[in-house]
Order: C-alpha cells, then sequence, then structure tokens
C-alpha cells in the first residue's frame, strides 16, 4: 500500500498503469519466487505424501526475516517527492490518427479524476465506487479462492506431483499479466477505457470457469486455469487501482485503494466458506478428509462463473458509466470556453464603443 501510493502520486497519469503493473508484478511474482525456494529447499517429500516432512517453521522463519528487511529498506528509502521535483515531465509515445485538438482534449479530461475526488466513509455510498467494489470482490475473491485451493484439487484427482509446477505457474502468469495490462492501458489510455481491458481478462475468467465445470479433472485444463486465473487476478490488482485513481483521483487514494483489498479479502472469505462447505459435503466415508472427484468442485466452479458473469455486467455498466461521464465533462467544459469567448467578445465590443 505504502508503495503504491507514493508511486501513483509521483508518477504522471501516462505512466501509472505501467508503474503499477511493475510494483504488483513484484508483490505476484514473488509468490512464484518463494514457490521455487519452499518447493526446492523445504518440501522434503510432502509432494510424495508424506506431509509430516516439510520444514514448515524453516519456511516461515525464512518469510519473516525477508519481511523485515524489505521494510526497513522501505522506511529508510521510499518518500513522496514535492510536487515540483515529481516526476511529470515522463510521456509514452502515442500513435493516433486523430486531430492534435481532439487528443488534447481527451488528455484534459482523463488527466484529472473523471467522477471528481471523493474519498473517506462516504464513497461507500457514490454509486460508481459500488460498481468497482463488487468488480474487485468477484474477481479478486473467486480467482484467490482457487489459487487458495490448488492443492487440495490436485490430490482430489491424484495430481499431486504437479503442485510445485502449478502453484509456481499461477503466480508467473499473474506477474506477466500486470504487467502486460498496466503497459497496454497505458498506451490505449485516450482511445480504450482501462476498463474494457479489465472486461477482457474477466470474460477470460468466465471462459475458464465454465471449461471447469465439466473438465477440472484434465490436467490440462488444469494448466489452463493455472495460466488465465493468475492473469485474471493480476489484471485485477494492476488496473484496479489505476481505475481508482483515475475515477476518483489521487487525494485519497490510499483510503479509496483500501476499501478495495477489503473488498478482495471479504470475498476471498466468502468464496473460501463455499468452497469448504461443497468439498466437506461430497467426502465420502472413509476417505479421511479428502474428497476425490470432479464432484467435490463442479458445483463451486459453476458458483463463481454465474457470479464472473455477474461482475462481467457490473463493468459493461460501469464503462457506460465512464463514458457519460466523460461527455459531461466535454460538454461543461465547452460551455465554460463558449462563455469566455462571448465575455471576451462583448469586452471588445465595449473597448470598440468608447
Amino acid at each position: 500500500m505504502a508503495c503504491l501510493m507514493t508511486s501513483v502520486n509521483n508518477y504522471p497519469f501516462r505512466l501509472r498503469g505501467t508503474i503499477i503493473g511493475l510494483l504488483d508484478a513484484m508483490y505476484g511474482g514473488s509468490a512464484a519466487i518463494f514457490a521455487v525456494i519452499y518447493a526446492g529447499s523445504f518440501v522434503n517429500g510432502y509432494d510424495k505424501g508424506n506431509e509430516q516432512k516439510q520444514n514448515l517453521k524453516g519456511y516461515f522463519l525464512l518469510c519473516a526475516i525477508v519481511s523485515g528487511v524489505a521494510s526497513s529498506a522501505a522506511i529508510i528509502f521510499l518518500k513522496l517527492l514535492p510536487q515540483n521535483d515529481r516526476l511529470s515531465h515522463l510521456d509514452v509515445q502515442e500513435n493516433d490518427n486523430r486531430s492534435n485538438a481532439s487528443i488534447e482534449e481527451d488528455h484534459d479530461i482523463v488527466d484529472t479524476n473523471i467522477i471528481g475526488e471523493k474519498g473517506g466513509y462516504s464513497i461507500l455510498i457514490d454509486i460508481d465506487f459500488q460498481y468497482l467494489f463488487w468488480i474487485a470482490n468477484i474477481g479478486g475473491g473467486t480467482t484467490l479462492m482457487y489459487m487458495n485451493n490448488v492443492s487440495s484439487i490436485l490430490e482430489s484427482f491424484h495430481l499431486m506431483q504437479y503442485n510445485s509446477f502449478l502453484s509456481t505457474l499461477t503466480p508467473v502468469a499473474g506477474c506477466v499479466a500486470r504487467i502486460i495490462s498496466g503497459y497496454i492501458s497505458d498506451r490505449l489510455v485516450y482511445r480504450i477505457p482501462r476498463v474494457a481491458i479489465l472486461l477482457f481478462w474477466l470474460i477470460l475468467l468466465a471462459i475458464t470457469q465454465l471449461l471447469s465445470i465439466f473438465f477440472l479433472h484434465n490436467f490440462t485444463i488444469l494448466v489452463i486455469n493455472s495460466i488465465f486465473i493468475g492473469s485474471a487476478l493480476g489484471s485485477v490488482w494492476c488496473l484496479t487501482p489505476t481505475i481508482v485513481s483515475e475515477l476518483f483521483g489521487t487525494k485519497h487514494f490510499g483510503w479509496n485503494w483500501g476499501w478495495m483489498m477489503i473488498s478482495t479479502a471479504v470475498g476471498t472469505a466468502i468464496y473460501q466458506r463455499i468452497f469448504a462447505a461443497i468439498y466437506q459435503f461430497y467426502i465420502r466415508p472413509g476417505d479421511g478428509l479428502t474428497c476425490y472427484g470432479l464432484k467435490c468442485y463442479r458445483w463451486t466452479m459453476l458458483f463463481t462463473f454465474v457470479t464472473t458473469l455477474y461482475s462481467i455486467i457490473l463493468i459493461i455498466g460501469l464503462l457506460q458509466r465512464i463514458n457519460l461521464a466523460i461527455k459531461r465533462k466535454k460538454s461543461i467544459k465547452a460551455n465554460i470556453e463558449y462563455s469566455d469567448h462571448i465575455s471576451s467578445y462583448d469586452d471588445d465590443q465595449a473597448q470598440l464603443e468608447l
């Protein structure tokens, strides 16, 4: 949160997606790095079914040491630049066939907050924020639920030998998606809204969940899930904070993004409880605590598919509201310019009469 808040304010709007994508890529990629470390040095035969051999104490000690070092470095080096020293001179090259006047008009509208500077508790009753709040709840909650239960899924289909591979593949895919989504959203920001790019990833997520309802036991589908579900989560974590700052400004960004993180956390907890309830319901007597077969996950994947479809409807609605807000700002700007022109004309006429 501290790194994100500082970078959003230090870098210009036209680089915001790329900067947030890179920061989130480090956040998501760290999971892959630690998964490799765990698989190489701490698993100790757990992937062969011997749970007691894994060295969890040593692994958690390593995580604590690394976290302490990273936090200390942030305290020392992380700072918010003074207004005059911020990196506002940086920009990205644009290719656009429209007139320069049209491009500049869009720059003026989108560079400033589209909806208006909002934050705190009052933003929770803002309809545009509610759209984004539930999109984050569903997009983040469904993907994190799946990622948290990859080991259980593999165990159900007797594929635990691929646990380390898939546990590494998912965060790597998310890391790459963060960078790509952030960079593309910057390149196309004045032609295609960032919300439309997020819509693309949620459609892919829905397709993946639909396939999982029928073919989750297939290893190829598990690999596809790891790639696209990880990518969908990466795009949500990259584009959502960028969209929040774009719609509601940066003055209250920390508070606004905090609400989004709460939304994702609550969504993850809810979907996890649903997953656990369905999983336990289908455990057969004699199988202990493990549920085997596609039946353990079919209803969960169906539920996440339906809710993801709902998030797609929400994001289409938000896209329409953003377009209307931009049109309103353009109209207001045109009216102000017209009024200034008339006032200037009247002043000139008065001077001529004198």
